[in-house]
């Protein structure tokens, strides 16, 4: 029975220990990818290994096409042409979640019998 709680307190110390290295490693990468003269503006997925990216280089903004295999040019943006969107208009499901909101929907998983 002693060894049951012993790897019950493990299991739960490395998922502990996990998302908490989680959140300094995701840190890290955004500020490793700071250049001086160019910068990722905004970025969209859409499918595996394919998105569009809105890239500044000096003064001026490029959309780009990035795939597995390549990058293409696909246009040059006019600052005005640039116009934010409220969090309104995005989709509610493309919202990413975070591991802790994750965890705490497979908690009340269990605890409700399956039901939300």
């Amino acid at each position: 029975m002693l060894r049951v709680i012993g790897t019950f307190i493990a299991v739960i110390l490395i998922i502990y220990l996990s998302y908490i290295a989680s959140k300094y490693i995701g840190r890290g990468l955004s500020k490793s990818s700071s250049s001086r003269y160019m910068r990722l503006v905004d970025q969209v997925t859409l499918g595996q290994d394919r998105h569009v990216a809105i890239v500044q280089v000096g003064g001026k903004y490029m959309l780009v096409g990035v795939t597995a295999s390549q990058i293409c040019f696909l246009s040059e943006l006019q600052d005005n042409e640039l116009y934010p969107l409220s969090p309104d208009d995005t989709e509610e499901g493309t919202r990413t979640q975070d591991f802790k909101a994750i965890l705490e929907k497979l908690n009340g998983f269990g605890k409700r019998g399956g039901k939300e």
